[in-house]
């Protein structure tokens, strides 16, 4: 089923990352420190970000890992380096943190300059 119970709560609400926060369990707040949530109309999301997914309808911890690949509504994260896992963006509130090590810069620009050429 698609309910999503905090719907109307979060149509009403200005900062949603504090209301959604608020009804999930200590375990998950825990997990969600230095992540953001992620608004299509206000943020991109981009590989090699790190995220989190929380369902919408029971509001339990989905996915922990690794932006590996984006199309449409469909998000591929790498869990772990075991395996991937494809979602729907629409189903999940979704948690983003940005990585600032050095090989995702690398990786960054080697992909631009074979965009570029």
């Amino acid at each position: 089923m698609n309910i999503e119970p905090l719907k109307s709560i979060l149509d009403l609400t200005n900062n949603k990352q504090n209301s959604i926060v608020f009804f999930l369990n200590d375990d998950i707040k825990s997990k969600l420190n230095n992540y953001y949530y992620y608004e299509e109309k206000n943020k991109d999301i981009f590989i090699n970000q790190r995220i989190i997914c929380v369902k919408k309808n029971n509001l339990l911890l989905d996915v922990k890992g690794k932006i590996i690949s984006i199309n449409k509504n469909i998000i591929g994260i790498n869990v772990n380096n075991k395996y991937n896992k494809y979602v729907d963006k629409n189903l999940y509130y979704i948690f983003i943190k940005n990585s600032n090590s050095k090989s995702d810069d690398r990786d960054f620009f080697e992909n631009l300059l074979k965009n570029l050429n």
